[in-house]
């Protein structure tokens, strides 16, 4: 999906290490007032738990912060697989467009790990395929600490061998109260804007969440094994609900840190 136009897209950073990954919000005169003015009306629009001039609020609290979002999987790595052939990859990466979005509406630097359909192992990479994973997640990692990101986010769906199980949760490392506040404002947003998940977020030992020194979540968007919920994951609207809940537990968070 191509990004909105308040995107600007850099190939080279001046040797900050950004690559060709990292997305600037235009902060044209008077960009952030019409955020602030405009946030409140996105919480209409989608399920508005919270009062307005609360939700006007959040817009300040993630000017100037480097985020990352990773998209996960990609490329060789297509993740889980839903019953309708519906693949991870792909949604995650759609989710994440989004996110990005919103959050760099929101005067946030955000640093992507991928808009397309690839990995970071990179074209030349050669060894077996646990290699190239392994390859791959330090990239990811290594991107995120190159930039001193303040916050590293993954996207991801989750996938059991019943379809029975439904859900988005977050997940953080039992080492982090940072992430774990960060990840308890993400799964407090997705439980009442989704209205679909009873879930709590919880400790998990992941690459990512160990391996950085910033704060660091992953959010599993629901199941792709259940029918029903993939049939949720592919719709873009739903998309869009998801990505601007991640959103707002995002702001809630800093707001109240």
């Amino acid at each position: 999906m191509p990004l909105p136009g308040i995107y600007k897209k850099y190939q080279d950073r001046g040797g900050l290490g950004l690559r060709n990954r990292v997305f600037i919000f235009k902060r044209k005169p008077g960009s952030i007032v019409m955020a602030i003015i405009l946030l409140p009306l996105l919480c209409l629009w989608g399920i508005n738990v919270n009062p307005p001039h609360e939700e006007a609020i959040m817009a300040y609290s993630l000017a100037n912060r480097v985020i990352v979002v990773d998209a996960g999987h990609g490329g060789f790595d297509p993740g889980a697989i839903g019953p309708a052939k519906n693949v991870e990859k792909d949604i995650t990466l759609a989710i994440s467009n989004k996110l990005a979005y919103h959050l760099s509406q929101s005067g946030a630097l955000v640093i992507i790990t991928r808009d397309e359909d690839e990995d970071l192992a990179g074209d030349n990479f050669s060894g077996s395929l646990l290699q190239r994973k392994r390859k791959d997640l330090a990239a990811r990692v290594s991107l995120a600490q190159e930039n001193k990101a303040d916050l590293y986010v993954s996207i991801h769906t989750n996938a059991d061998v019943s379809p029975r199980w439904y859900g988005a949760q977050t997940f953080y490392s039992a080492s982090s109260e940072e992430a774990k506040r960060v990840a308890e404002a993400i799964q407090a947003e997705l439980i009442a804007q989704l209205g679909n998940t009873t879930r709590k977020a919880k400790t998990g030992n992941y690459y990512i969440t160990e391996k950085t020194d910033m704060t660091a979540v992953i959010v599993e968007v629901g199941f792709l094994s259940n029918p029903r919920e993939e049939k949720l994951l592919s719709d873009d609207q739903y998309q869009e609900k998801v990505s601007y809940a991640i959103f707002c537990g995002i702001a809630k968070a800093y707001l109240d840190g």
